[in-house]
C-alpha cells in the first residue's frame, strides 16, 4: 500500500489576498487613530487590469483553479493518494476567495444590477418549487412526521 503524500499548498492567489485584507485593516487601525489616511481596501489584482466594468475579468483577482486542482490530485490516483489535509486546506482558501470574490463584486454593485439580482432571488423565493413553498414546509412536515413516528412506537421525541 503506497503511504499517503500531501499535494496541497498554500497558493500565491490566496496568501496575495490575505496581505492585501491585513494591509487594508492596518490602514483602517491607522485611521480611526489619527496616523494615518484610510486607504479604500482593494484585492490584490493578480491577472485583473482592476477596471470595475470588466466583470468577467474580475474573476482573475480571486482566481481558485490552482487550489481545485490541488483538491483533484489529491483524490485523483488511489495509488498514489493525498491526505485528509489537502481537501480541507484547498476547500477553506477556495471559500476564503469565493467570499472575498462575493463581497467585493457586491460592494461595486449598480443599483439596477443589484435590483436584478433581488428580483431573481424574489422569483426563485415566489416559485411552487422555491424556499417557502418547498424548502420550508417540506422540512417542517417532515419533522411532524418524524414526531408523529416516534410518538406511536412509544418514543419521545
Amino acid at each position: 500500500m503506497t503511504v499517503p503524500t500531501s499535494k496541497a499548498q498554500i497558493r500565491d492567489r490566496f496568501r496575495l489576498q490575505l496581505v492585501a485584507l491585513a494591509s487594508g485593516a492596518d490602514s483602517a487601525y491607522q485611521a480611526a487613530t489619527l496616523q494615518g489616511q484610510r486607504r479604500w481596501m482593494s484585492p490584490d489584482l493578480g491577472e485583473w487590469s482592476g477596471d470595475l466594468n470588466d466583470l468577467a475579468g474580475l474573476s482573475k483577482a480571486f482566481d481558485r483553479s490552482e487550489i481545485a486542482q490541488d483538491a483533484k490530485d489529491a483524490v485523483r490516483d488511489a495509488k498514489e493518494p493525498g491526505v485528509v489535509g489537502d481537501m480541507m486546506v484547498s476547500q477553506l482558501q477556495g471559500d476564503y476567495l469565493a467570499c472575498q470574490e462575493r463581497a467585493y463584486r457586491c460592494r461595486h454593485l449598480t443599483p439596477l444590477r443589484a435590483r436584478m439580482h433581488a428580483a431573481g432571488r424574489l422569483k426563485g423565493h415566489g416559485h411552487d418549487a422555491g424556499l417557502f413553498n418547498q424548502t420550508v414546509m417540506n422540512y417542517l412536515t417532515g419533522i411532524l412526521r418524524a414526531s408523529k413516528i416516534a410518538t406511536r412506537e412509544g418514543k419521545s421525541g
